[in-house]
């Protein structure tokens, strides 16, 4: 009997675990790719284009960095607790812990 037939609690939990570890991936992966171009558009504007004096688009460099490492935190928060909650749910236990 296979992994994937198996009807097991293991199996139930183990499938969780695959499909939120897919997910955070992806996430990590979009997140990435947003940040990156907000920072590298930035920069543009900053240091190529000089459309924002230099001084106050360090700020604004740091500012998006800050509010990428805030939206970044509260996207994992969000994923853990979601993902504990499916695993307690595969393994059969009260979900609303």
């Amino acid at each position: 009997m296979s992994l994937s037939d198996d009807s097991s609690i293991a199996a139930r939990v183990t499938a969780v675990e695959k499909e939120y570890t897919a997910r955070l991936n992806r996430t990590f992966v979009v997140f990435a790719v947003i940040e990156g171009a907000l920072l590298a558009i930035a920069v543009v504007l900053v240091y190529v284009l000089k459309l924002i004096d230099p001084d106050s688009g360090r700020l604004v460099l740091v500012g998006i960095a800050l509010l990428g490492g805030l939206a970044l935190s509260m996207v994992l928060m969000r994923h853990m607790r979601a993902r504990s909650r499916a695993v307690a749910q595969a393994r059969g236990e009260n979900p609303l812990f």
